[in-house]
């Protein structure tokens, strides 16, 4: 057997064909969802349909250049082609074009790039290259001081482009950083912080301080079980006496702030604890500085709501939350986006037949909100394939990383996995009001050719590490 007959044996056909059925349903998807009677053609290149053709085929013509080329020009070329793309991104923050409030895209002529899809492939080859350096271990400080530096630099420069979405698909590396040995308590950490935002927008102060004292309370009670009488009835007192202060201060008109007061008494109070507990001290202060670090954080909520977000970030935020409904403003999108997936019902209302999509009711319907055709044409079933589609691939990338015998191509595999899986998870998500809108493309099936483009190199250039497992 050939070199050429061994890599055509040694390639993963399911996730190709798999990525071949998912591009030939983007691209119907956008015929659909603008389609126009007075151009029909599906080459008309004045249209968005005929567009798309010329990005899958060059999309096809990149993956074939990817698999033409040798392995080690992947890890050769990490370092290099991630400092060019975070050069990139400060020549667009220089020159670059905005569109829809966000300065993230390069304008050649009439095509438009943006070299955020491609710093998320320069990313995840050069965190691979490094992480798979000998003796490579998440734990130690100086390796996650690295790692933080290869995140930081192109997130801040995404943030100062004020393309919010793109930054958060950051996070999605926390997924390999797991698999590779990362501390779960960081990922349980960063859903409680999540958790704890969402928790502090919704409830007045007191009511948030309460929970969390209730939460400190029980996790005290777990990790002093031997003295659990006693810490019933000390937590009690203090708890009393917490309502105690609130209620004089309210019958008094003290002028203090609550925050102010609530933190004092939680000073006093943990400076008894650890007079009552001298044998427990060093539980006694993980209880007292996670509690004082959930209360940082909740009154820090305001502050990073209303002075780090723009105000159609926190419109969304509101709205997805029913702090307030605005069904003709910030809520629109949504508010469309579910009616017309809600009307394909169960078999949809068939291909070209699609009134929402088809007459503008939904924005975006071509990039950010293409799910929406899919689901007004094809209905409920045409969402149940196009989406198990997608765990079929996100499946097939997890056990392509898991037979690896080489680090740099698991770290790797992982990376793709969790790009990919964020898009789609969030995408989907925005489109039927789970989460707030963030402007970011459905993988192979969106309109554009950076996305595409983007994710047909790092597919391809996993398919292309596997073919040497």
């Amino acid at each position: 057997m050939n070199r050429q007959q061994s890599i055509l044996h040694s390639l993963d056909w399911t996730t190709i064909i798999i990525y071949l059925i998912l591009v030939s349903i983007g691209w119907l998807c956008v015929y659909s969802a603008v389609y126009d009677v007075n151009h029909s053609s599906i080459f008309d290149m004045s249209q968005r349909y005929g567009m798309q053709i010329i990005w899958i085929a060059s999309a096809l013509v990149l993956a074939f250049i990817v698999m033409c080329c040798d392995i080690k020009v992947f890890t050769v070329l990490s370092l290099p082609l991630y400092l060019l793309m975070v050069c990139m991104l400060v020549f667009v923050l220089v020159s670059g074009t905005e569109v829809n409030g966000s300065k993230s895209w390069l304008a050649i002529g009439s095509v438009r790039i943006q070299p955020v899809e491609f710093m998320k492939v320069a990313t995840s080859l050069m965190v691979a290259h490094v992480m798979s350096e000998y003796g490579f271990k998440v734990t130690y400080p100086a390796n996650i001081l690295k790692l933080l530096i290869i995140f930081l630099i192109p997130i801040g420069l995404i943030f100062m482009q004020k393309d919010t979405g793109s930054a958060l698909v950051f996070l999605s590396f926390v997924i390999m950083l797991y698999r590779e040995g990362m501390n779960g308590w960081i990922i349980i950490g960063i859903l409680y912080i999540s958790a704890l935002f969402i928790l502090s927008l919704l409830l007045p102060v007191v009511e948030t301080v309460c929970i969390l004292a209730l939460l400190s309370v029980f996790i005290f009670f777990i990790l002093n079980f031997k003295f659990l009488w006693k810490s019933i009835k000390v937590s009690l007192i203090l708890f009393m006496g917490l309502i105690f202060t609130l209620f004089v201060r309210n019958e008094t008109g003290i002028n203090i702030k609550i925050q102010y007061l609530i933190l004092i008494y939680v000073a006093i109070s943990s400076i008894i604890l650890l007079f009552l507990y001298k044998e427990r001290t060093a539980k006694l202060l993980f209880v007292i500085t996670f509690f004082f670090s959930s209360i940082f954080i909740s009154f820090s909520v305001d502050h990073v709501f209303e002075n780090m977000l723009k105000q159609h970030q926190r419109d969304r935020i509101e709205d997805l939350l029913g702090m307030k409904i605005d069904l003709q403003g910030t809520g629109y999108n949504v508010n469309q986006s579910k009616i017309a997936i809600g009307s394909g019902g169960l078999i949809g209302k068939g291909f070209l037949q699609g009134t929402q999509t088809k007459f503008n009711f939904v924005p975006e319907q071509s990039t950010d909100f293409i799910f929406c055709t899919i689901g007004e044409e094809t209905g409920f079933v045409g969402c149940i394939i196009v989406i198990g589609l997608y765990l079929i691939l996100l499946f097939r990338l997890v056990a392509i990383a898991e037979r690896q015998r080489f680090s740099f191509t698991r770290i790797y595999a992982y990376c793709v996995f969790g790009i990919l899986f964020f898009h789609f998870a969030a995408n989907v998500s925005m489109t039927i009001g789970l989460m707030p809108v963030i402007g970011i493309p459905l993988p192979f099936l969106s309109y554009g050719g950076s996305s595409l483009w983007a994710f047909t190199i790092m597919l391809f250039v996993l398919l292309k590490l596997d073919t040497k497992r």
